[in-house]
């Protein structure tokens, strides 16, 4: 004899489940098609400067870098981040958090294009890209501390056990 199942109670548990992963992961789905416009904005700036105008590789790759990343921190500022946002920091503040990070960043960036254009001579584009996923992962991760509330749940947890450690050394 055949299991009988629900089948629209099934989808509309499937289709729930799929809003709150949605819901969940929204800057992160957001995030993910903004940085491929910057990432687009970055690769075009490099191409066209080091492979059309000849400009040398670090200088391409900075001013591509610099280009992509004012791009790409005025997309999250005013598209990505935009529930949970920490209203206690300025603009100002922001901006040079990002790109604090950002700067951080541009080291394995670079590194990777001359790796991969001066040692292994390989196609400029595809190294690009493989350097804006690489280093896009980082991005993502810093980008999100600097425009979102921090959840300070571990610290709290830490000071609380810190504060109970020293109470119990002193009844001892």
């Amino acid at each position: 004899m055949a299991k009988k199942t629900n089948l629209p109670t099934e989808k509309a548990h499937l289709r729930n489940l799929g809003k709150k992963l949605v819901k969940r992961h929204r800057n992160l789905y957001v995030y993910m098609i903004f940085g491929f416009i910057a990432a687009l904005i970055n690769t075009i700036v490099f191409v066209v400067l080091h492979t059309d105008f000849k400009v040398v590789l670090v200088f391409a790759n900075t001013l591509a870098f610099i280009i992509s990343n004012l791009a790409s921190f005025f997309f999250n500022h005013f598209a990505v981040f935009t529930h949970h946002v920490d209203q206690s920091k300025s603009i100002w503040h922001k901006l040079v958090a990002f790109f604090t990070f950002r700067i951080i960043s541009i080291i394995p960036d670079t590194l990777i294009m001359i790796v991969g254009l001066s040692l292994l001579h390989l196609n400029s584009v595809c190294v690009k890209l493989v350097d804006q996923l690489l280093v896009g992962i980082f991005n993502y991760l810093t980008t999100k501390a600097i425009f979102q509330k921090n959840d300070h749940l571990i610290r709290e947890r830490i000071r609380q056990y810190v504060i109970e450690s020293k109470q119990r050394k002193k009844d001892h």
